[in-house]
C-alpha cells in the first residue's frame, strides 16, 4: 500500500490547523484568555508580554503600573478567579467587549472585590493592537469600563507597600 493517500488526507488537516493558527480572531481570543489568566494568577511576566508599551486607560495607568497593580491584587485577594461572560471579539478593530465575573478569596478585601465585580453593569472593553503581518502579536493597548471606580489617590503598588500594623 502506498503512503500517498495517507499524505493526501493530511493536507486538509494541515490547512485547517494553519488557518486556525493564522486567524486573527482566534489569536485575539487566545491573547484575551492568557491575559485574564495572568491577572487572576498575578503573573507579572506574562502580563508584561501582553501589555503594549503605549498602554493607557481612564485611570492614567501605564504599562509600567501593571506589576504594582498585580502586587496589590495579590495582597488584597490571593485567590482570584476571573471569567468572561458573553465576550464578543472584533479582530478588525482589536476590541473585546465582555462582562466580567470574579470570585475572590483569601485576603482582607476578597469579598469587596467580588461584590464590586458584580456591581459592574457596563461591559468592560479591552482594546488590543497587533502587527498586521503577525496574527499572534496581540498586545493590550487600553482597558475601559466607566463603571469601575478607582480612587484618584490610588497608585499601583501602594497597598502592598503599606505596613499591616
Amino acid at each position: 500500500m502506498s503512503p500517498r493517500p495517507f499524505l493526501l488526507a493530511l493536507i486538509p488537516l494541515a490547512l485547517f490547523a494553519l488557518w486556525h493558527f493564522l486567524s486573527p480572531t482566534q489569536q485575539l481570543q487566545a491573547s484575551q484568555s492568557q491575559l485574564i489568566k495572568a491577572i487572576a494568577q498575578k503573573d507579572a511576566a506574562t502580563c508584561a508580554k501582553l501589555i503594549h508599551p503605549d498602554y493607557t486607560d481612564a485611570w492614567n495607568f501605564t504599562a509600567a503600573d501593571w506589576p504594582g497593580i498585580l502586587q496589590d491584587l495579590r495582597t488584597l485577594s490571593p485567590l482570584l478567579e476571573i471569567n468572561l461572560v458573553s465576550p464578543s471579539y472584533d479582530a478588525a478593530t482589536g476590541l473585546v467587549e465582555t462582562s466580567l465575573q470574579a470570585k475572590s478569596g483569601g485576603g482582607p478585601a476578597a469579598s469587596i472585590l467580588a461584590e464590586r465585580a458584580v456591581e459592574l453593569r457596563e461591559p468592560t472593553r479591552f482594546l488590543w493592537k497587533r502587527q498586521p503581518w503577525r496574527p499572534w502579536s496581540w498586545r493590550l493597548i487600553s482597558l475601559q469600563n466607566p463603571a469601575l471606580e478607582i480612587p484618584p489617590s490610588y497608585r499601583p503598588g501602594s497597598i502592598s507597600s503599606m505596613s499591616p500594623f
